[in-house]
């Protein structure tokens, strides 16, 4: 059951017809795994264009009541009065909407952005008291900070990181309504491009048992030794419940005829809000191996069971597509996927589209994928940042290979958060062949971008030792102390002059350039 709502309990009646009907349209865009609920929460959001400043906090009680949890003033607080704001559905890219104007930045359009407020209300029936509840953002452009019922629970830094915010603690049941608001500051800028404003990707609400997979907590990655392939898988559980609890984790692989190639299962114990990691190798016979030619895919189902008298009751369960494949790069003869040396023809692809900005749809992102296939590309960097998951799934079922790219090269925790996200996330995909750290950064010739690149780099490879990590250079290549000496293939930007010399001083390092310089 799920309810959505577009004010408090005091305008409810006036708007309960449409709010019910649009409720009525949630499960067909939810997809259930088991137990598991994630329901679209892409309708029914009200929109303020501009600040909303709030009231003046003076005397004691005021400052009091707004320091507590929940006790938020203005905008974000769940009492606020938004009768007036407009209605509409996600994604949404405000910045597309405005005219051209030429005082506003080129960079970003000639369109101004500024900063946007949501809210959306919705309601929880009293069944889901004891279960696990995350919201979903994939995106958010571009700095921005969320509250549920008054209470802040979440802020990002970025605008391409989605994030999974636990709101089980704040959360209400039955007739009592729920509030999010969220806050977003699009004057902030993360790079040189059109990069939109508002919540430009989906959102989920996702339901899950105390005892579940953690978000991106499936990790399969095929590796062959000699001839045979094997397919290690880690499942995260995690357990916010109040007890320690055990389950049974099963996992089966079908391969692209969907016939079942392999089974198995583990135990797991998992202490009261703690995580524990149940892992698995599986031996696959002779798989199907996924290119550009023939994008070949297995579907790995891990799923959660409890144990007791009777039968195994599931309690939870996630799934993924992965692909059996190798890749490498020689630093004489270039790369080589499943044993073949295979010449990249790639673009370089910002995710906005004309007319809609960055709020863009499947179809098209599908249209321009075949379309760039027709012209013969095979590869594709999705500058500078991650894409939508949606567009990660349209690169590994086309056949695309993919070099993915961090936004910002820092090692703060902010930006090391970031970085972990996208590793997590997409290091199961057959596509991806690279990590790009960053691009062009002015501290890639200096100790300092050396030291960055380090740390960055040796948290990939924790996540993911199977891909080689690059960045894109376009200077400091031969400075005493430079980014290029901690990664595994050297990107080199521009520089054709730079090519046979830095061959020569290092013989052994595998580097990446493109064809041709872009014009002078």
């Amino acid at each position: 059951m799920f309810k959505t709502m577009t004010r408090p309990a005091s305008l409810v009646h006036g708007l309960l017809i449409a709010c019910l009907a649009i409720a009525a349209l949630l499960p067909a865009t939810a997809r259930a795994e088991g137990p598991r609920e994630r329901l679209s929460l892409d309708a029914g959001w009200l929109f303020h264009r501009g600040e909303v400043p709030p009231p003046p906090v003076k005397g004691h009680g005021a400052s009091y009541h707004q320091a507590k949890a929940g006790g938020v003033v203005g905008a974000g607080g769940a009492e606020f009065d938004d009768s007036d704001w407009r209605r509409l559905d996600l994604p949404h890219d405000w910045a597309i909407e405005n005219a051209f104007d030429r005082q506003e930045n080129a960079s970003q359009g000639y369109r101004a952005r500024g900063i946007g407020w949501y809210r959306r209300y919705l309601q929880l029936p009293e069944s889901d008291r004891s279960r696990h509840i995350e919201l979903q953002f994939d995106g958010i452009a571009t700095h921005s900070t969320v509250w549920v019922n008054g209470i802040v629970v979440n802020r990002n830094w970025s605008g391409y990181n989605g994030r999974a915010i636990d709101i089980t603690p704040y959360l209400r049941y039955g007739d009592e309504v729920n509030s999010i608001a969220v806050r977003v500051d699009a004057d902030a800028q993360e790079g040189w491009w059109y990069e939109g404003a508002g919540i430009y990707r989906h959102v989920w609400l996702v339901k899950r048992d105390p005892l579940h997979i953690a978000t991106d907590g499936l990790y399969a990655n095929p590796v062959q030794r000699d001839d045979r392939w094997t397919l290690p898988v880690e499942v995260q559980v995690d357990n916010t419940g109040e007890a320690a609890r055990a389950a049974v984790v099963s996992l089966e692989v079908t391969g692209p005829d969907g016939a079942v190639v392999a089974r198995k299962e583990t135990r797991v114990s998992v202490a009261a809000l703690d995580s524990a990691t149940a892992r698995l190798t599986l031996d696959i016979r002779q798989p199907e191996l996924w290119s550009p030619r023939s994008p070949r895919l297995y579907r790995v189902r891990a799923v959660l069971r409890q144990p007791g008298a009777g039968p195994l009751r599931e309690i939870d369960a996630t799934e993924l597509h992965t692909g059996f494949r190798t890749l490498r790069f020689d630093a004489e003869r270039g790369f080589f996927l499943n044993g073949e040396a295979l010449k990249l023809q790639g673009v370089c692809i910002h995710q906005d589209h004309a007319g809609v900005g960055v709020a863009v749809p499947t179809a098209i992102w599908e249209f321009r994928l075949r379309r760039l296939q027709e012209m013969g590309v095979n590869a594709v960097r999705f500058a500078h940042n991650a894409v939508a998951p949606e567009v990660m799934d349209l690169a590994d079922r086309l056949g695309l290979l993919v070099m993915d790219e961090n936004r910002n090269f820092s090692a703060s925790p902010d930006a090391m958060a970031q970085l972990t996200w996208l590793v997590r996330r997409d290091r199961n995909r057959p596509s991806v062949i690279l990590w790009s750290l960053f691009n062009e950064e002015p501290l890639q010739g200096t100790w300092q971008g050396r030291e960055m690149a380090r740390r960055m780099a040796a948290e990939i490879k924790r996540l993911d030792p199977s891909r080689p990590v690059t960045a894109g250079m376009h200077d400091g290549l031969f400075a005493d102390r430079n980014a290029s000496e901690v990664l595994d293939v050297v990107g080199v930007n521009y520089q054709v002059h730079a090519y046979d010399r830095y061959h020569r001083e290092h013989p052994g390092r595998r580097c990446s350039v493109p064809r041709t310089p872009p014009p002078t």
